[in-house]
């Protein structure tokens, strides 16, 4: 319990403490732009790919390049980790391309993003699936990637396949330091390369794209990796990929799966509000009364007619966090040693304070706070607004019509936010609403406007990265220790 309260009394302090991690770096110089030429976006990994010799990697400046990361639940509902790749928009190009060299260029661009990070230190006991071609297992970088958390997913983008024997002896070296792995099963690579389920059967997980295949041909997939698999491993873990609805998340849960990800988890068609013991409208309406500048005095009366909220408020307040030589009591008082600019952040964030949450609910709670922590760190870099509060806001309030059951409009109409916000929310064009479009897009891993709105907003690829997965970790941290407390 004191976790949760040590956690909130930093979450609500003026001055956010610093995430441990070295400040962004500056963008690099775009190129200048010839008359009659487009804007050059800011360069990433795919733009310029470094198709040398890798050998000395480690030596060489760290690559730019815009990596997304996709959730992934496990049979408990709850995120186990989070698969990163590169924006499908440069995976796009590798497609198209079908170049070995090409893809070691990006699959470098991606591990030097993530080790610069330390995104296994950051992610704690998740797990971090990382997208790699198997021409890459030689890479020094590996060697820097945490053998407890990391799932190396290994996929097939040319045509060639490395040999067996070979490729086999590099990954019994990797499993002998702990490193797990997997593949990614589609259907041109198991027509085209019968030797990959053999493989795979081998592995510690499986993802299968699970739009490429019908009900009966996961199922003797299934079998067929079972049949293959070396005596004495333990059982193989099943990732279901590209899950674009409840019910084919519920086909595949039935059929046994272990992992799930896909779009399903964020959709907002057949949405129903989750339950709460908090009083949402009072929370607006108190929202409201502090944003019109009401004294304390007459805002304390509306949360004592509360009792949950009260007690929320007391418990938080009389926490070993706190401080307090006293104990506090009385509801005005306590306003006052709150203060108002904390007492609205504490009360925007129990709007998502959900009771006995599931998988949907989990992910909007962690989704909306990302959102809000994202958007917060990057005020004042780039083109954004010095003003993180609003920021913050904007990110949080974005996805409260799924947590409201209502449109947003109407949930607007009833909250008295700051009028960059309001509009921002609404759809009207301006640094926030540009911003916030910049959010949404950095969630979305089969987005083609991430460029675009990063341009937009004068940030580059290192920063969005940063932000993105440091943001995540307060978010994660903040849903986990309320759900112990």
């Amino acid at each position: 319990m004191s976790g949760m309260f040590n956690f909130f009394h930093r979450l609500l302090r003026r001055n956010q403490p610093k995430t441990g991690l070295p400040a962004a770096e500056p963008a690099p110089p775009r190129a200048t732009s010839h008359a009659g030429d487009a804007p050059q976006a800011t360069a990433d990994a795919a733009d310029t790919p470094d198709t040398s010799d890798t050998s000395n990697a480690s030596d060489t400046p760290t690559r730019r390049g815009f990596v997304c990361r996709e959730p992934i639940l496990d049979r408990q509902e709850r995120i186990a980790g989070y698969a990163f790749d590169l924006h499908a928009k440069l995976q796009l190009r590798l497609r198209l391309q079908q170049d070995p060299t090409a893809r070691r260029a990006y699959d470098d661009a991606l591990l030097r993003n993530l080790t610069a990070l330390d995104v296994h230190g950051l992610l704690g006991h998740r797990l971090a699936f990382v997208h790699l071609s198997p021409a890459s297992l030689g890479h020094p970088l590996i060697e820097r990637l945490a053998a407890q958390n990391t799932v190396l997913m290994l996929t097939l983008e040319a045509s060639a396949m490395p040999a067996p024997t070979a490729l086999q002896a590099q990954l019994d070296a990797l499993r002998q330091r702990g490193l797990a792995h997997g593949w990614l099963l589609q259907k041109v690579h198991l027509k085209d390369h019968p030797g990959l389920l053999d493989l795979a059967a081998q592995a510690d997980y499986v993802q299968f794209q699970t739009g490429e295949f019908d009900g009966l041909e996961i199922k003797t997939l299934i079998k067929m990796l079972d049949a293959a698999r070396p005596a004495g491993r333990a059982r193989l873990q099943l990732i279901a990929h590209e899950l674009a609805s409840f019910d084919e998340f519920n086909l595949c849960f039935q059929g046994g799966f272990d992992y799930f990800l896909g779009d399903f988890i964020t959709r907002r068609d057949n949405w129903h509000p989750p339950r709460s013991d908090i009083n949402r409208l009072l929370v607006i309406k108190l929202l409201n009364l502090l944003r019109s500048d009401t004294e304390l005095s007459v805002i304390a009366p509306q949360l004592i007619g509360d009792p949950v909220m009260s007690f929320k408020l007391l418990r938080y307040l009389n926490s070993s966090a706190m401080g307090l030589q006293s104990p506090i009591t009385a509801m005005d008082k306590a306003l006052l040693v709150l203060g108002r600019s904390r007492f609205y952040r504490w009360l925007s964030l129990l709007l998502f304070d959900i009771k006995s949450p599931g998988y949907r609910e989990r992910m909007l709670i962690e989704q909306a706070l990302t959102r809000a922590f994202f958007l917060e760190a990057l005020a004042g870099q780039g083109q954004l607004p010095k003003d993180g509060d609003e920021l913050f806001l904007l990110g949080l309030f974005s996805m409260l019509d799924l947590l409201i059951g209502q449109p947003l409009p109407n949930i607007l109409d009833q909250a008295r936010l700051p009028p960059a916000v309001h509009a921002a929310l609404l759809g009207e064009p301006g640094i926030h609403r540009s911003a916030l479009e910049l959010a949404i897009a950095a969630e979305d891993p089969h987005s083609t406007t991430l460029e675009q709105h990063s341009a937009a907003c004068g940030l580059d690829a290192a920063q969005i990265t940063r932000y993105g997965v440091t943001a995540l970790t307060r978010a994660h941290e903040i849903t986990t220790l309320s759900e112990s407390a």
